[in-house]
């Protein structure tokens, strides 16, 4: 359960990094994959025999995900600017109903009414906590830019997904070995963009590298938090939890510090959330 709390802790306190760092958000997170793979690397090397023990299947999942995480957060910062901040939060964690389906489905990990009624409240707590953002023709812009959200949706979910079906392959790393591979390849791509686009310049700031090492530190422990949760808790009430619990403490923040609008429909959310989490458990 620490470890859960940890996970929903330090991803909130992403997302409030990414708002107050006012620098470029690319270049931002792409040098926030190489202080997490620096500081990883300090903390735990890998052995050269383990890593020569490892199955090419292993490699090619941690290929695929390092590449997902950069492709999602590109496509986040795309839909965040097409669809608004609040809904591509809202479409993220909606995607919860992916991996969740898929351990139910495909993994045996069965699910009893009071769980699935847990879970129904947790994605309608989800909508209602960001029903502010979905006034004044929200929905036509979702229409307008479906695409994009079900790219994000999908991307998003597909993630969960992997973690979760690929843990034997990944077994054999440490919960710091992990993210090591994983950010070695988004900061990899990442790093080859701005080569494409002619703006390593921008990597040499020294505004950006403090804000990277900001953000680095606190990613680094967020990877680790999720796999070691994963790991403890049955998937389907980890996935939920975890969605679920991040909506509601960003909610919080929000409320608390950047003045956002707290209403009826938001107050139902969470009475709605806090009935998915128990229902849930």
């Amino acid at each position: 359960m620490l470890y859960l709390v940890l996970s929903i802790l330090t991803n909130v306190l992403l997302l409030v990094w990414l708002r107050s760092l006012q620098v470029p958000v690319f270049s931002l997170v792409t040098l926030n994959y190489w202080v997490c793979v620096g500081v990883a690397l300090a903390l735990d090397t890998p052995q050269p025999d383990l890593l020569a023990s490892l199955p090419l299947a292993t490699w090619a999942l941690i290929a695929v995900l390092g590449g997902l995480f950069i492709g999602v957060f590109a496509l986040t910062g795309q839909a965040s600017r097409e669809i608004g901040v609040g809904l591509t939060g809202m479409l993220a964690k909606l995607s919860v109903i992916l991996p969740v389906a898929f351990v139910s489905l495909f993994l045996g990990e069965s699910l009893n009414l009071k769980q699935v009624l847990g879970i129904l409240a947790g994605l309608a707590a989800i909508v209602l906590v960001h029903r502010p953002y979905l006034q004044k023709g929200a929905w036509q812009t979702l229409l307008r830019h479906g695409r994009t959200g079900l790219l994000l949706w999908l991307g998003n979910g597909v993630i969960d997904i992997l973690f979760k079906a690929g843990q034997p392959l990944l077994h054999p790393l440490s919960p710091l070995q992990v993210p090591l591979f994983i950010m070695s390849v988004a900061g990899s791509i990442g790093l080859g963009a701005h080569l494409r686009n002619n703006r390593l310049s921008l990597l040499r700031q020294g505004s950006i590298w403090r804000g990277a090492l900001l953000l680095g530190l606190t990613n680094l422990l967020s990877i680790y938090a999720y796999l070691q949760a994963l790991n403890a808790l049955p998937a389907a009430q980890f996935f939920l939890w975890n969605n679920l619990g991040i909506v509601l403490l960003a909610g919080l923040v929000g409320i608390a510090f950047y003045k956002e609008r707290l209403s009826w429909e938001v107050g139902l959310g969470y009475a709605l959330g806090g009935l998915g989490l128990v229902l849930m458990a």
